[in-house]
């Protein structure tokens, strides 16, 4: 009697940037949003958060083919991210946008918050220069959404930036 054997070929990683090609905009929205579907609980419970359906956004004013993704918009705060960055405004004035390049640290912080009450919290993010910039986010079930946004982006821009999802291992 023959034995069967498996034979797994054990390809090198990939090189940093991926594709000689960098992906598109239109790509790159397309893949986090299959992304957050695949992983996301109940989005049409969400309170403050969304995916982004359109290719354009009202409230914000986007580079030439900047794709809007993912949005947190409480009373006096709007959160957008984008294909290229994270852009928070209060009271309509653009008030911090960093570039996903530019993103040397995360600190997500109290994202579970209480599973059936979700709320406002603040995530953290340092960037390559040391400046901290502090945008709102909603506990809960849509901070996978919005954590899952975040992190396939930066994967697809090859951005490895240190990670905390408790702000005590800080």
């Amino acid at each position: 009697m023959a034995k069967a054997f498996f034979v797994y070929i054990c390809l090198p990683p990939a090189k940093a940037g991926g594709n000689s090609k960098m992906k598109t905009d239109k790509s790159i929205k397309n893949i986090v949003c299959a992304s957050i579907y695949r992983k996301v609980m109940n989005p049409e419970e969400w309170i403050y958060s969304s995916v982004h359906i359109g290719n354009k956004s009202i409230e914000f004013n986007l580079e030439e083919n900047e794709l809007p993704i993912f949005q947190v918009n409480s009373l006096n705060v709007k959160t957008l991210i984008t294909t290229r960055r994270i852009i928070e405004k209060k009271n309509d004035e653009v008030i911090l946008s960093i570039r996903f390049e530019e993103i040397g640290d995360l600190v997500y912080g109290n994202f579970k918050g209480k599973i059936d009450e979700p709320q406002l919290s603040i995530f953290n993010i340092i960037d390559i220069n040391g400046k901290k910039y502090d945008f709102q986010m909603e506990t809960g079930k849509a901070s996978i959404g919005l954590i899952n946004v975040v992190n396939t982006i930066l994967q697809l821009k090859s951005v490895v930036p240190k990670k905390s999802f408790d702000p005590i291992l800080r």
